[in-house]
């Protein structure tokens, strides 16, 4: 099956907005155009991905020195294409899909789009968990008024991240504790006016971050691997080991695989019925106290579309040794780096592979 292959990282901001005529801001515009030949790692013979004319060199030099076969897609090939995998689904992609050439009867429903903005609400961990057995005080709350959301954090008291429904990438989340009462007033407001409602979580005494990747099709989940990722402080992304699972086990420190059933399960029941595509559940090592055991919190957050832990394994699975991915805006790149998406369009961005110690 010949299929048409899009990066769209602008998409959670696309479902936050709901339109199809929806316009991304500058820098996710940026980030796009920097990665728009990412999906030439995960791509098959004869798919082409949607690019600009003038980034069809670097599918040259990737096809060249790493085997991949997709090619940037030009005038009416879009139109023979037998399916769709864009980065996320949304209004805005369907109608960028359309407009390309590919034919309504290979597009998903309008309706359909509906479903993926509902289950990419954050709100869907709360449904997960559940599944999972988790029931407790410690649920995320979904607040839609400032008194929910107060009454929220004093339940964790005090001890909380605020979270926008829908957003990528750590961007709209606040730790509670580094705001003051007139900013953390100012912002839940305007959750709540922007996105309809804030959701509240208590936070965790983190270690370490990583996330089970799942493939959905059929209305089943199946676990994929492992992803191990950093975020800084404030819970923004940072990058993505390039590792095996087993690597990502021996860096987390314990082995969370026990999960990987029990969340195929919640996933299959919660998101497959909606949605064909990967799926990547975040979740955490914590720590309670200094010395104690390690435990894993099964799901922060579910992502509803490709991520960069799913780059992450397909790179891993081309160069077979562990590297970090992550985004530079150096022009210089360190020894033994690789640009996976050598577009000229964005000389000042970009993806890259770096070497880890002992990678080489």
């Amino acid at each position: 099956m010949r299929k048409a292959l899009l990066f769209n990282p602008e998409n959670d901001l696309a479902l936050a907005d709901g339109r199809a005529c929806y316009t991304p801001p500058p820098a996710a515009v940026a980030l796009a155009r920097a990665g728009a030949l990412l999906p030439m790692w995960w791509g098959d013979p004869g798919d082409v991905v949607m690019a600009s004319d003038a980034d069809c060199h670097g599918t040259e030099s990737l096809g060249r020195d790493f085997g991949l076969k997709s090619v940037v897609g030009s005038a009416g090939d879009f139109a023979a294409v037998d399916g769709c995998e864009p980065w996320g689904w949304s209004h805005a992609a369907l109608r960028r899909l359309a407009m390309a050439g590919v034919r309504s009867e290979v597009l998903p429903s309008a309706a359909s789009m509906d479903d993926i903005r509902r289950i990419s609400h954050r709100s869907v961990s709360v449904s997960l968990l559940t599944r999972l057995g988790v029931s407790d005080d410690s649920l995320p709350v979904e607040a839609r008024s400032r008194e929910e959301a107060l009454q929220a954090i004093g339940r964790f008291g005090g001890n909380a991240f605020i979270k926008l429904p829908w957003s990528s990438s750590g961007r709209g989340v606040f730790d509670v504790r580094r705001l003051n009462r007139s900013t953390l007033l100012r912002y839940v407001d305007g959750f709540i006016r922007r996105q309809g409602s804030v959701m509240v979580e208590r936070s965790r005494n983190k270690v370490s971050d990583f996330a089970m990747l799942f493939r959905c099709a059929g209305g089943k989940a199946v676990f994929e691997a492992l992803s191990g990722f950093h975020t800084d402080a404030g819970g923004r992304y940072l990058g993505n080991m390039i590792a095996s699972d087993d690597a990502i086990v021996s860096h987390l420190g314990i082995d969370p695989r026990g999960w990987a059933d029990p969340l195929a399960g919640a996933v299959s029941s919660v998101i497959a019925p909606y949605y064909d595509g990967w799926v990547g559940v975040d979740m955490m090592t914590e720590c309670e106290t200094s010395g104690a055991r390690l435990g894993i919190v099964p799901c922060v957050e579910a992502n509803v579309r490709m991520t960069m832990g799913v780059v992450a394994r397909y790179v891993y699975n081309r160069l077979g040794r562990n590297m970090l991915l992550s985004v530079k805006t150096d022009s210089r790149l360190p020894a033994g780096s690789v640009d996976l998406s050598p577009v000229a369009s964005s000389p000042g961005m970009r993806f890259v592979a770096s070497p880890t110690a002992g990678s080489e």
